[in-house]
């Protein structure tokens, strides 16, 4: 079965369930891309809100009461801390105006100690990851507007934790609802490494209850787990925060502020970075939506760095304000957490086995994998080095007419960090194995090279290797550099992708993949502009190009410029610059878009898509980016300039 046919039936099955195509099974779990697929199309389906708008309630008492907080007379039996008193009376005055994912923030910037501490976190988020062996907690969770007769809801959460791969999760909904009608979000979920189960109520449309399409509950069962499974994840970054936070060079730490009597440090990012944190949360059921840059704050506690608290803020700014009337939401003040989660009891003691017991039962799903002894050390398909963490799983994939090539995984960890090693023999299609569009090429220590990625909201951070022993792929949590410390150590180097992966060739052009931005940029055949401003952390990353026939004057050249952010980009996507000679400006694909002013020019502006288009000398240029408010892309654009 090809993929695309694969996809096709996934899409299909997911909407409307029934039998499935003969093959699709074994193919889907032989095939990384489609894996892959799979796990991005059941995360946006559970995440897709679609309601009308209620009514707007009034919320300045709340921001007013927020700033009367610690104030003489004002009746609250407990001072809040000082930065958040601070941050409330700021907000209050308006002197808080909006975000940004460059620099801002909700908190008061504290004095040198707090900022000596934006390098030094991330490492102490690392340490704090491999050296845990148990955990437990509970979490108190306060969600404001998810629809217009339940404007508050609340719940608690019960998270367990064993190296290196015993999860626990339980969400209970203690919401008062109108009427027993209402679905609750009561949810579970458990994994001992090699079996995975999740239970709550599908995802429901505001605009549907409390009658829900459906009112049984989901339960998702899977057996023979690969180690670490990307598409059964084990949302662990609310114990510590390794997909963005850890994996980062600095951190935006925003001061000292003790959280029930316990020293603290506020870290802030944008949601679009913090959604991981939500991942052992919102597995199932339904919750309200959030905007790319609304304002995530985490405490984290100075003595184990696990986060004690997170909320949300909403972003300011008439983008926002028109996201949320499509969604239903009503005005949202910047200074009005919308969500909260606040660490009730924390603990670091080994909880028992029998916590995580998966129940038997028939008709999980398999994905085939089976543990095997590992090869000896030294073997073509492992590395020397292993970040200092031991291996703990070896195993195979089953054979069958779905499968590509045959795949073994070697999985190391040491308590949170892990890594796995996949090498495929037997591989015979004509691209990376295990990357999607776009990788950047790394040269790594000792001389090799790979294909990298960033984390996404489905997949960690990963490295495809072409080696003379077959296809290897490298996934982990721990930052880029130990990843590419691993990578170089294999006893086959990796080698450049061969041309015949890179170049396809067809009767109406050619696409040349997986290239540098500066070879890009040398092929295009006629002048490009590149941006001279960009948000932190955004650089340069892959680029491709494309030839084929265009309009009458001649053929059409296009150039497509990856920039992202090295250690995360959850969107999958980051900021992606088209530029072509000789095309035509295309027809609207939505009934959203809207025309802008941008460089002088009359563009067009598509929210749905997050992608700005327009002409200028002749060529057609489009900036997207799903991650940016319109404001942030014009910026970009804005600062466009001509390659000498």
């Amino acid at each position: 079965m090809r993929c695309d046919r694969a996809e096709s039936a996934l899409s299909v099955l997911m909407d409307e369930p029934g039998p499935a195509p003969h093959g699709l099974e074994e193919h889907v779990r032989g095939c990384l891309r489609c894996r892959a697929f799979e796990a991005r199309a059941w995360r946006i389906r559970e995440a897709v809100r679609l309601e009308l708008a209620p009514p707007v309630p009034d919320l300045v008492p709340a921001i007013m009461d927020r700033a009367r907080e610690g104030a003489p007379g004002g009746g609250r039996a407990r001072r809040p801390s000082g930065t958040r008193r601070a941050v409330a009376l700021a907000l209050a005055a308006g002197l808080v105006t909006g975000f940004v994912l460059a620099n801002g923030g909700l908190l008061p910037r504290s004095g040198g100690s707090s900022k000596a501490l934006a390098s030094p976190i991330p490492r102490a988020l690392v340490r704090a990851a491999e050296t845990l062996r148990g955990y437990t907690a509970t979490f108190d969770i306060t969600e404001r507007n998810w629809t217009a007769a339940v404007p508050l809801r609340r719940f608690v959460a019960h998270l367990s934790y064993r190296a290196p791969e015993d999860f626990r999760a339980q969400v209970a909904d203690l919401t008062r609802y109108p009427s027993d009608e209402w679905p609750r979000n009561d949810l579970s979920m458990v994994s001992n490494g090699r079996a995975w189960r999740t239970y709550g109520p599908t995802p429901c449309p505001a605009s549907a209850l409390p009658a829900c399409p459906s009112g049984d509950p989901a339960i998702r069962e899977v057996v023979g787990r690969p180690p670490f499974d990307a598409r059964t994840p084990m949302p662990s970054d609310l114990i510590v925060p390794m997909t963005v936070l850890a994996a980062q060079e600095r951190v935006d730490v925003l001061g000292p502020d003790p959280v029930d009597g316990r020293a603290a440090e506020a870290v802030a990012l944008a949601y679009q970075d913090a959604a991981p944190l939500f991942g052992s949360l919102e597995f199932l059921g339904s919750w309200r939506p959030f905007f790319p840059q609304d304002r995530v704050v985490v405490w984290l506690d100075r003595a184990t760095w696990f986060p004690l608290r997170f909320e949300v803020f909403p972003a300011a700014g008439p983008e926002r304000s028109l996201w949320a009337a499509q969604n239903g939401l009503p005005p949202e003040p910047p200074g009005a957490a919308v969500f909260s989660a606040t660490v009730r009891s924390f603990s670091t003691g080994v909880p028992a086995g029998a916590v995580f017991a998966v129940p038997k039962v028939s008709g999980a799903a398999d994905e085939g994998f089976r543990d095997a002894t590992p090869p000896s050390s030294g073997s073509p398909g492992l590395p020397r080095s292993t970040a200092g963490l031991r291996l703990i799983r070896f195993g195979r994939f089953e054979p069958g007419p779905g499968q590509p090539a045959g795949e073994t995984v070697a999985a190391y960890a040491s308590g949170l960090a892990w890594l796995t090693v996949t090498r495929a023999t037997g591989w015979t299609e004509r691209r990376l194995f295990g990357v999607d569009a776009f990788p950047q090429r790394m040269t790594l220590p000792g001389g090799g090279v790979g294909y990298y990625e960033p984390a996404t909201a489905t997949d960690p951070r990963l490295l495809a290797l072409h080696t003379a022993a077959g296809q290897i792929l490298v996934q982990t949590n721990l930052p880029l550099a130990a990843l590419l410390a691993v990578a170089g150590s294999f006893p086959d180097p990796g080698l450049p992708e061969p041309a015949s992966w890179r170049i396809h060739r067809w009767a109406g052009g050619v696409v040349e993949q997986d290239l540098a931005p500066a070879d890009a940029v040398a092929r295009a055949g006629f002048r490009l502009l590149v941006p001279g401003w960009l948000p932190a952390g955004y650089r340069a990353a892959a680029a491709e190009t494309v030839s084929g026939p265009g309009r009458s004057a001649g053929p059409a050249t296009g150039v497509t410029l990856v920039f992202r952010r090295p250690a995360a980009e959850l969107d999958g996507v980051g900021l992606r610059w088209y530029q072509a000679a000789g095309q035509p400006f295309p027809p609207p694909t939505g009934a959203g878009e809207e025309q802008v002013r941008v460089r002088g020019l009359v563009g067009r502006w598509s929210p749905e898509e997050h992608t700005l288009e327009w002409i200028e000398g002749g060529v057609y240029r489009s900036l997207t980016g799903p991650g940016f408010d319109l404001s942030t892309i014009l910026r970009v654009a804005a600062s466009m300039r001509e390659v000498p």
